[in-house]
């Protein structure tokens, strides 16, 4: 029997993070005033409840915290499904930044292109003593938030090992670990003392730029070649050339990786190929899923920010730069290539 954290609207105590949307009734000259019950102040707030969002989001819940989602539009339940258990309780859920309110600790789960959306969510819900963490692909989270965010903020990049898929608004199905890796920091150590006890680890770790490219090697090789193909990492299963062609994209990325100062070897690499050669579960990158449903994808942390620093750094990385363009040139509003990478034109 797996655990399963539930509520119900009605009589009684509500688990942490749900609350109940009723007002209180109190004598009047004329019968009864309706007072609304005082607001409850979230612990942390979610921004952005995708596949990503509701899974942590549920975590934060399974751990006794107080959440609030900020969503684009509004859902009434909360049904996060992980293997041993679910989290299914009333949601709480704001539609406008100016009813977010504040909090000490604050998620953005958007996808990485999204962040300037997420302006006004940002500026409302920081505060100057608030832990902000991006739950987002790519390895600059920083340099993304920083043009949105007050000072005193501080700001986790996190490393996201979670295969999760978004059903329906408020409903999201977990099928492996939840796991996370931020800074070892103050902040990253309150930000994983906050899941204590729930079904998802968050870990705290010395090297961050290893965490992070790392996991950009599986973003831009898995997700690039899934993107063209539209298919996920099944595409790799019994392909010798596929996973020749994997192979040689990553070492690109982690010779990148390594100049930029992350500690990647060989057999870090090989992990990730075989992993995909066992075709990860079957699981969708949600770029790939971005791109059968003709939205815009996240193309430039997942890829071209490969691109860049191998520029910086003098690297030729030619199977990266070609993915790069080859999605850029199938985003819904053909992109611009960036600064630096446009091709000389004819003379």
């Amino acid at each position: 029997q797996g655990r399963v954290a539930t509520a119900t609207v009605g009589r009684g105590a509500l688990p942490s993070g749900a609350q109940r949307s009723t007002d209180v009734g109190v004598p009047g000259a004329s019968g009864v005033i309706s007072v609304p019950s005082p607001p409850v102040e979230p612990d942390v707030i979610v921004i952005g409840p995708g596949a990503i969002g509701l899974a942590f989001g549920a975590a934060l819940i399974d751990a006794g915290r107080v959440v609030r989602f900020a969503a684009r539009a509004p859902f009434a339940r909360l049904l996060v499904e992980y293997p041993g258990g679910r989290v299914d309780v009333p949601a709480d859920v704001v539609v406008d930044p100016a009813d977010v309110g504040v909090a000490p600790l604050v998620i953005l789960a958007t996808k990485a292109h999204q962040v300037a959306g997420a302006a006004a969510w940002l500026a409302a819900a920081c505060r100057p003593d608030t832990v902000l963490a991006v739950l987002q692909n790519g390895v600059d989270h920083a340099e993304r938030v920083e043009p949105f965010i007050g000072g005193g903020v501080e700001v986790l990049p996190a490393m996201v090992a979670c295969p999760a898929d978004r059903r329906s608004p408020g409903h999201a199905i977990v099928g492996g670990r939840c796991l996370l890796e931020v800074p070892r920091t103050p902040g990253g150590e309150r930000f994983a003392a906050a899941f204590a006890g729930s079904f998802a680890r968050v870990t705290p770790v010395d090297d961050m730029c290893s965490s992070l490219w790392r996991k950009l090697i599986l973003n831009a090789v898995g997700g690039g070649i899934g993107t063209l193909a539209r298919r996920g990492n099944t595409v790799f299963v019994d392909d010798p050339e596929a996973i020749a062609l994997a192979r040689a994209v990553a070492h690109e990325v982690a010779a990148v990786g390594r100049a930029e100062g992350a500690v990647i070897d060989g057999a870090t690499v090989e992990r990730v190929i075989s992993a995909l050669a066992r075709g990860g579960g079957g699981h969708l990158p949600s770029i790939v899923v971005d791109r059968i449903a003709g939205r815009s994808t996240e193309w430039h942390a997942r890829n071209e920010v490969v691109v860049r620093a191998a520029q910086r750094h003098g690297i030729p990385v030619p199977l990266n730069r070609m993915l790069t363009t080859l999605i850029r040139l199938g985003e819904p509003t053909v992109a611009s290539a960036p600064e630096g990478h446009r091709p000389a034109r004819p003379g």
